[in-house]
């Protein structure tokens, strides 16, 4: 029975989760900050001084427009990521752009 707690934490550490577009693609215009639009470069500042703040997504069209959304509040970073990246592509089909959304943060 005191082995069940121990296999369960050996499971867990084995678990990977997936990594963010930042992970996998650093080359990508998407994980540099320094060619953000303000807009985009404040709301980032403002998503990382919260400690509520789990998840951030940021799409960019062709043209050089970017659209953005987070995930606050939950208590679950899948939540938070799922959010997240609803609110971007939200934003982007409201202005009716073609785009993706990708988690940053």
């Amino acid at each position: 029975m005191k082995y069940i707690g121990l296999l369960s934490i050996i499971f867990l550490a084995g678990c990977q989760s997936t990594p963010m577009f930042c992970e996998r693609e650093p080359a990508s215009d998407l994980c540099n900050q320094k060619t953000y639009r303000y807009t985009t470069d404040q709301a980032l500042e403002e998503f990382e001084s919260k400690k509520s703040n789990k998840a951030f997504a940021l799409g960019q069209t062709s043209d050089g427009w970017e659209f953005y959304g987070y995930g606050a509040g939950y208590r679950s970073t899948y939540k938070a990521k799922s959010a997240a990246l609803e609110a971007c592509q939200t934003s982007l089909d409201k202005h009716g752009v073609e785009g993706k959304c990708e988690l940053i943060r």
